[in-house]
This record gives structure tokens, C-alpha cells and sequence, in this order.
């Protein structure tokens, strides 16, 4: 796991209700505002742009590890302003909120200190049996999507939640311009992504693949 930092990523996911997107967006910005005022880890909120529902919305920190985080959200939750804050967002809220924490487990040498305004995501699960495998493909697919364009990418995994393990790719852009000029269709023509996509339809579940794009938005 060369290049890999030894922290977790927490997510919470949240579906909005169609009718309160706009008024979602910004209160995603101003909890995300808030958190970063009044913890001492640094939170972003993201909007989801393709391959989600519209209305998808998230927030996201990253964490030394899970203890520590516990130690963060017992302080979260005695914040009265915070709390309000969140009480006043349920009305907006399609669905439950989802959360995961994953960890890193392959990566580029360039990641960006923090992330940039535009993140690919590509999720599928794994059996069990496939981890070992799995991990060793996620770094040579970050090698492999890095060597090509400069792209920073970083593989993540979970063992949580239904169906196997869950296992991440994130690519990051400064800018739509950006992902469209590193992925043409006949970037699926190159040997070196060619042979990994063949050897990926052995460990993970091709109806578990999602393909996502989320926008940086606070």
C-alpha cells in the first residue's frame, strides 16, 4: 500500500426531497460552514451531478482513525446550534442519511492536500475471498489511471455494510474541461486499463458497479 496515509474517511450521504434541492445545497454549505468553525477536522459538502439521483448530497471529513471520530461526534452532538441546524434539514430529506467511514488502501504519489472541486467515483463490492486480490488491483489501477494523465487517485475499502466488501476509486479534476479532456471514449482502448477492467469482472460484482460525479460545494 505505497503512498497510502493511515486515516478514515467518513461520509454522510443524504437524499433530498425534489422540491427542496436548492434550499438543500445551501444548508449542506452552512452545516458544512459551521462544522469547520466549530471542530477542529476539516468537513466539505458535495452535490451529486451524474450517476445519482438529483438532490444527492453529501458530507465528508477525514479523520486520524474511527476512535477519535467517536470522540469528535459526542462533542457534535452536544452543539446546540448544530443540532438545530440538522433539525431544521429533516423536513428536506427524501430518505434517511447514510453514513460510512472507509480506509485508504491505494493511492497515487501527488494527492491533493485536500480535494479538488470535481470527484470521480467508481464503487462495486467484493466477496470476502477477493480482498486480498482486490486490494493489490486498486493499487495498480492508481499506478495505471495516475501514469496516463496525472490524475490523482486513491483506492478505499470497507468491510460494512450488505453484499461484501465495498471498494472505492476516487479520481480527482480541477474541472469538468478537465475530466472529459483525460477520458475520451477511446481511453477504454488502452491495453494497460483494458487488461485491468477485464481482470476486475473476476473480483468484484459487475451489478454492483456505480460510476458517480460529485461537485465540491462547500
Amino acid at each position: 500500500m505505497k503512498d497510502v496515509v493511515a486515516m478514515k474517511i467518513f461520509q454522510r450521504m443524504i437524499q433530498l426531497k425534489p422540491e427542496c434541492v436548492f434550499d438543500g445545497l445551501a444548508k449542506t454549505a452552512e452545516i458544512v460552514g459551521h462544522l469547520n468553525s466549530n471542530t477542529d477536522l476539516t468537513w466539505y459538502g458535495w452535490q451529486g451531478m451524474m450517476g445519482m439521483p438529483l438532490g444527492t448530497v453529501a458530507v465528508s471529513t477525514r479523520v486520524d482513525n474511527w476512535s477519535s471520530f467517536v470522540e469528535v461526534q459526542t462533542e457534535i452532538l452536544a452543539d446546540q446550534a448544530y443540532l438545530e441546524m440538522v433539525g431544521s434539514t429533516a423536513g428536506m430529506m427524501a430518505s434517511p442519511a447514510q453514513d460510512n467511514i472507509m480506509t485508504p488502501i491505494a493511492g497515487s504519489a501527488n494527492m491533493p492536500a485536500e480535494p479538488m472541486d470535481f470527484l470521480f467515483s467508481n464503487v462495486a463490492k467484493a466477496a470476502y475471498s477477493n480482498i486480498p486480490q482486490a486490494m493489490d488491483w486498486s493499487q495498480r489501477f492508481c499506478d495505471m489511471a495516475n501514469g496516463l494523465a496525472g490524475t490523482p487517485t486513491a483506492g478505499l475499502m470497507t468491510s460494512l455494510g450488505e453484499g461484501g466488501a465495498t471498494f472505492a476509486l476516487l479520481m480527482y479534476y480541477e474541472s469538468i474541461a478537465q475530466y472529459e479532456e483525460r477520458q475520451p471514449p477511446e481511453v477504454f482502448a488502452i491495453e494497460a486499463l483494458n487488461s485491468l477492467q477485464t481482470e476486475s469482472e473476476s473480483l468484484f460484482e459487475a451489478s454492483s458497479n456505480l460510476q458517480t460525479m460529485a461537485r465540491r460545494i462547500a
